[in-house]
């Protein structure tokens, strides 16, 4: 519990005891629940040598305070180098709109705490969002969705926020953020404060948490230690949907996972599967689709899935698209044929049968504009989903555990979708992992042509003089 909490609990006579025994400045600071007065032991990392303090926690448990209450310390203890140079500060977040919406101006983020200790500063929105201070330190905000995230600064430290969600992660520590923590500070060094929610598909993450040499510092919490913040009625509706479940164990005690109970795929099989290039004996290239069925922000799953002659199958893109109708079956052919695809694979069922006639149209229009080869017919098939989803999935998910799914890069949006996906019993599921399962089955199907071999005697008579031949 935080001292306030704790305070709460005493006597009466206790309280005002230790009431009366503060300066007029710490009862300031108490009134204005000063960080040091509302804190838990959990959200404060201790000191130390470890460049990394990893918060590993449910929702609702206080992630963004403690960093951006993190972020403020750090900055104002360290407002300049052991050169006198002015020290730069990032904060990271999945997009430029969390960086800004809650990092920086949410109820609990950077310039909330500011207005609260009464430290001067200016506030720019846009570009980027960026405080800067009299003394010319600065905390700057950046998107975590690129690998050169960090890039060109010189930072004394960084608050990367729900880095479980960013796309490319693993990239953006080693290649932007981890090589910029570099400003030489004074009886210190940079240090990260990592706030997120885990996720059994982060590398980073399962790398971080191997590390037995000192330089990463976990925290570990869950939801309910924050409840005396928290709305009752969020609570309780979190307890009936997650309680006892794998997933509460994630998203409310922040335990990191190799596999969700029920899912058919696990993280680790999909990183050791890993490939940097598209292998050049593809003999067999299809496009997964599954279609969506309103204009309603429903996402259609395309997903390119190409065959080698080992019969390995090879993840070789997402194009996974928000559209329906003309404009998401022209994104299709596209897609087939920037990839030289032999074949567009849909689910067909009765929800979705409207979509061939639609793809047959798009194909034709494309044809009369030259973009598709002419007097030709559009290479597609319907999938037959009278099959349950399970049944469909797992032998998909074997091929994958016998290392013959390979991925092409890493794909974190259709990643996530195959390790996360539990209810495979259900009649819903995920549109990328649907059109996924339906160019592998497909493939699975594949068989190599036969190859005839033709003999002649001659080879066998080389002995023979020429005039024999």
């Amino acid at each position: 519990m935080s001292l306030k909490e704790r305070l709460a609990l005493l006597a009466p006579w206790e309280r005002e005891a230790f009431i009366d025994a503060q300066s007029p400045e710490t009862l300031r600071e108490m009134a204005r629940d000063e960080w040091w007065w509302t804190q838990r032991p959990k959200q404060v990392p201790p000191d130390g040598p470890q460049m990394v303090n990893l918060v590993l926690a449910g929702r609702g448990f206080g992630k963004t305070k403690s960093g951006a209450e993190w972020t403020v310390e750090h900055t104002l203890k360290h407002r300049f180098d052991i050169h006198g140079t002015p020290t730069e500060f990032l904060v990271v977040s999945e997009r430029l709109s969390d960086v800004r919406l809650q990092c920086f101006e949410g109820g609990a983020g950077i310039l909330q705490s500011l207005n609260r200790r009464g430290i001067e500063h200016r506030y720019l929105r846009s570009p980027r969002p960026m405080i800067i201070f009299p003394d010319g330190a600065r905390i700057y905000g950046e998107p975590g969705d690129n690998s050169d995230v960090g890039r060109g600064y010189n930072a004394c430290g960084a608050w990367l926020d729900e880095i479980a969600k960013w796309a490319y992660a693993y990239e953006s520590w080693y290649e932007g953020i981890m090589p910029c923590l570099r400003a030489d500070l004074k009886d210190d060094h940079p240090r990260a404060f990592v706030t997120t929610t885990p996720k059994p598909t982060s590398r980073l993450l399962r790398e971080w948490l191997a590390r037995d040499d000192g330089s990463v510092h976990v925290i570990r919490g869950s939801t309910f230690e924050n409840a005396a913040n928290l709305s009752a009625q969020v609570i309780t509706e979190l307890r009936t949907r997650y309680e006892g479940t794998t997933i509460g164990r994630q998203e409310l005690y922040g335990e990191m996972l190799d596999k969700l109970d029920g899912a058919l795929f696990s993280p680790m099989d999909i990183e050791n599967c890993r490939v940097v290039a598209v292998p050049e004996d593809l003999v067999m290239v299809v496009v997964g689709v599954d279609p969506s069925l309103t204009d309603e922000g429903d996402e259609m799953g395309v997903v390119v899935v190409g065959i080698g002659a080992s019969l390995d199958m090879y993840v070789l893109a997402d194009a996974s698209i928000r559209a329906v109708g003309r404009e998401a079956a022209t994104h299709v052919w596209r897609t087939a044929t920037m990839w030289g695809a032999d074949l567009v694979v849909y689910e067909e069922n009765l929800g979705k049968r409207w979509m061939e006639q639609v793809f047959r149209d798009a194909y034709f229009e494309l044809v009369k504009d030259g973009e598709l080869e002419a007097a030709t017919n559009p290479p597609m098939k319907g999938v037959d989903a009278k099959l349950g989803k399970r049944t469909r999935g797992e032998p998909v998910a074997m091929r994958q555990q016998q290392h013959k799914i390979k991925w092409v890069g890493r794909f974190k949006e259709l990643e996530d979708q195959c390790c996360e996906f539990s209810s495979w019993d259900t009649r819903e599921s995920p549109d990328r992992l649907d059109a996924f399962v339906h160019a592998c089955r497909h493939l699975m199907t594949f068989k190599p042509r036969r190859q005839v071999v033709i003999s002649s005697p001659w080879q066998y008579a080389v002995s023979l003089p020429l005039d024999v031949r």
